[in-house]
């Protein structure tokens, strides 16, 4: 008898091989299943495979045989097929090999049993065959019970996942000895680890809260009792003492004879899902309380309009109860020509994204006693889980008080508005009534101080027709900059400028004034002040003239003094004199509009009180601050300090002023008044140009149409067709005519007049009264221009 190899025996198949093995004297056996494209060996003894290909397995030819087939092959080496065999050829070298069909519960033949040998041997006995048939049976049994029992495992596996997911578990209680099962969902629901108690039936009742321990014990044995099962909420204790809300369904297990043998059911926690329920309910309960009780209306319709709910609070407005509007048409609630409005809204709502935000729209709707009232809603759309809108939902408010305090608010803001619009053309009226014959008095009588001829009693009467149109034009000049400060229309431009060169420019314009009163003017700039700052030059050099302008005024001898220096990283600029002086207790007043510092100054003096009050508020507007020094009888000092901004290098120094005019330069002026003709011709009697006049807008159009002329002098405010609709006109022409450089001149100073100048397609602007200087400058600069392009002729 052959010893079989030694196995080591894991499993029932690796037992029922090693037997066959032993009762058969081989050392080898098989137990295989034929899967798909394998034979899948479920035991093996020697071979040392766990699988072979199924076109090349002895297995697969006994499942073709089909159930209670048996094969036996006393040579291998000798069979047709078997021969080439990968076992056969080579090791273990296997010549005989004796099996039998294995057949499932079913009678499905699924695989084989089969011994064999590295020697050839001979047929096998009636009772060999029988053995081996057998063997095969059990087999087959055992692989049908393994099999039962791996889907019994899969199905607690599922049943565990499942209750694990639905945190639901269930349990057992034995009837007739009062032991309780658990499944590891019910443990887990009480806080314990799967397995860690064996609990009974008290046990089990132990675990429930105070009073619901009675209700439990009664149902249990009511059932035991009656063989009717229960259904039940209850709380439970965890050992951590954390109370959880369960709920309990049970059945009643009977035997044959109708005897109660077990009770059985499900467990499930349901805590949280309580939890959430309460608070629905108590949010619910809460938006009933807050929308019964807001004064707000608040209404819920679905997509046909029709509406669901609507709070208490309507009937105040409306006279009628929600039991009378849920079913009727939300839009019964607005008015009929406001309807088609808030239609397209709420599609235009429906359209957008979902989650974008909405804003409130306003309607109107009717009172109880008929009157119309004004409402403002806001609407939210709830949409279901394909995100199509099911509902709306309004929060509607009264606004009729809201809307009337508006309308008033709104026509307050209309007649401010006029009444600035008013301000602002009545200041601009002023100032062109008033600059218009300015122009003349400035500038005929700056014609007859030029003049040698004139006799020395003459001449003082001139001076005097200077002095005086100087000063009214410096209160116009206040009076416009207050008013623009007012209406904070003022703009700051910081550039880079030098302080030294700003400073010496204010003193040269006082300078003359200084010498014919017998004043020494000093002009102090400190050399550790940078010569590059960044500030609004402009503006500065206005507050530091008004500083010494009134200095000059107040000071009848002596000397005045301006100091510019660094004051601890600021600029300060001070102004000193010999003057009059001013008591302390009036300083504090000297920055308020139209003050001075005794009412007899400015009948004496003149002035309008409004220097110092601009100054204050440009200083201000430059994050500065301003001040005055001064006793009576022993001079004042003015200043004021701004922040010292360090600028990369200093503007570049003024344009030298243009004192005359190029030759042969034709020239149109057009103004209807005849005195600024007269006054622009006697001002450029002394060069050698050309010009021509006419009176009104449609003259210089015409007149610019036929004349070829190197440049236009235009009046603004002109009749038949005034200076704006002029350059239109000419701009519109088109060839070298459009392209004819036009200056405005007009009374009219304010910034947004010089821009509509420029808008209207004029090249500068100069203001009247006309400053010689400036009007040569601006007609130097754009015949400059003018001739840098190429498609303009040159002028000679």
């Amino acid at each position: 008898m052959k010893s079989s190899p030694t196995l080591k025996l894991e499993t029932p198949f690796d037992h029922l091989t090693a037997l066959l093995c032993d009762r058969f004297e081989v050392p080898f056996g098989l137990v295989s299943v034929v899967d798909k494209d394998l034979a899948v060996f479920r035991s093996e003894l020697g071979l040392g495979e766990r699988s072979l290909p199924r076109e090349v397995s002895v297995s697969s030819i006994l499942v073709s045989m089909g159930s209670g087939a048996h094969l036996v092959i006393e040579d291998a080496a000798l069979h047709p097929v078997l021969k080439n065999h990968p076992m056969v050829a080579g090791t273990p070298f296997i010549r005989s090999f004796a099996g039998a069909t294995i057949s499932n519960g079913e009678g499905r033949p699924i695989g084989a049993v089969g011994v064999m040998d590295v020697q050839p041997r001979g047929p096998l006995t009636a009772v060999e065959i029988a053995v081996l048939q057998g063997v095969a049976q059990v087999a087959g049994s055992m692989i049908d019970q393994a099999a039962a029992q791996r889907a019994r495992l899969e199905q607690v596996e599922l049943l565990t996942l499942a209750e694990q997911i639905a945190g639901i578990g269930h349990f057992r209680l034995d009837a007739a000895t009062g032991q309780v099962s658990w499944s590891d969902e019910v443990y887990r629901i009480h806080g314990l680890e799967p397995g860690s108690i064996d609990p009974s039936l008290q046990c089990a009742i132990g675990t429930y809260a105070p009073g619901d321990a009675e209700i439990v014990t009664g149902l249990v044995t009511r059932a035991l009792a009656t063989g009717e099962g229960y259904e039940a909420r209850l709380r439970i204790i965890r050992p951590d003492g954390e109370e959880r809300v369960t709920r309990a369904k049970a059945r009643c297990e009977r035997d044959e004879a109708g005897k109660v043998t077990a009770l059985f059911g499900v467990f499930q926690d349901i805590t949280e899902s309580v939890r959430a329920h309460d608070a629905v309910v108590a949010s619910e309960t809460r938006y009933r309380l807050l929308a019964d009780r807001t004064s707000d209306i608040i209404v819920t319709y679905g997509v046909d309009g029709r509406v669901r709910y609507i709070s208490p609070s309507i009937e105040t407005v409306t006279g009628l109860s929600p039991s009378e509007l849920l079913g009727r048409p939300v839009t019964d609630l607005i008015l009929a020509e406001d309807v088609p409005a808030i239609a397209e809204r709420l599609l235009q709502m429906i359209k957008a994204p979902a989650g974008e935000p909405t804003t409130g729209f306003r309607y109107r709707g009717a009172s109880g006693l008929g009157e119309t009232r004004w409402f403002e809603a806001r609407t939210s759309l709830v949409r279901n889980e394909q995100g199509r809108v099911v509902e709306f939902q309004d929060v509607v408010r009264d606004i009729t008080e809201t809307k009337a305090l508006e309308d008033q608010l709104i026509a307050a803001r209309d007649v401010a508005e006029a009444a600035a619009r008013t301000k602002s053309e009545f200041l601009a009226n002023m100032s062109h009534e008033l600059r218009t014959p300015l122009t003349s008095v400035i500038g005929f009588s700056g014609l007859l101080r030029g003049s040698d001829k004139l006799p020395a009693a003459e001449r003082t009467y001139a001076d005097r027709i200077a002095t005086a149109s100087e000063a009214l034009l410096s209160v116009i000049n206040d009076i416009l900059d207050y008013s623009k400060l007012e209406a904070e229309a003022v703009d700051l431009e910081p550039q880079p400028f030098d302080p030294r060169r700003m400073a010496q420019g204010a003193a040269a314009i006082v300078d003359d004034l200084c010498r014919t009163k017998g004043l020494t003017l000093l002009v102090e700039v400190s050399d550790d002040l940078s010569p590059a700052l960044m500030g609004d030059e402009g503006r500065l050099r206005q507050v530091t003239l008004n500083f010494l302008s009134n200095a000059v005024k107040f000071t009848g001898t002596g000397t005045v003094t301006l100091r510019v220096s660094n004051a601890a990283g600021r600029l300060r600029v001070a102004v000193t004199d010999s003057g009059i002086g001013i008591a302390p207790d009036k300083i504090a007043t000297l920055f308020e509009r139209f003050t001075q510092a005794d009412a007899s100054t400015t009948r004496v003096y003149g002035g309008t009180g409004l220097g110092l009050a601009i100054s204050h508020r440009l200083i201000e507007m430059m994050g500065g601050v301003i001040g005055a020094d001064s006793q009576p009888g022993e001079g004042s000092t003015f200043w004021f300090e701004v922040p010292l901004c360090i600028a990369g290098s200093a503007a570049a120094a003024p344009v030298p002023v243009v004192s005359s005019l190029p030759s042969g330069v034709r020239i149109l002026i057009a103004d209807d008044a005849p005195a600024n003709r007269e006054l622009v011709m006697a001002i450029m009697a002394g060069f050698e140009v050309d010009l021509d006049t006419v009176q009104d807008g449609a003259e210089a159009v015409e007149a610019a149409r036929s004349g070829g002329y190197d440049l236009i002098l235009m009046d603004v405010h002109m009749p038949v067709m005034d200076g704006l609709d002029a350059t239109r006109a000419i701009r519109a022409m088109g060839g070298a005519v459009a392209r004819t450089p036009i200056v405005a001149l007009t009374a009219n100073v304010q910034p947004e007049h010089v821009e509509r100048c420029r808008e209207a397609g004029m090249d500068a602007h100069v203001g009247k009264p006309i400053q010689v200087a400036d009007l040569f400058e601006a007609i130097a600069g754009v015949l400059t221009r003018a001739n840098d392009q190429p498609d303009r002729k040159a002028v000679a």
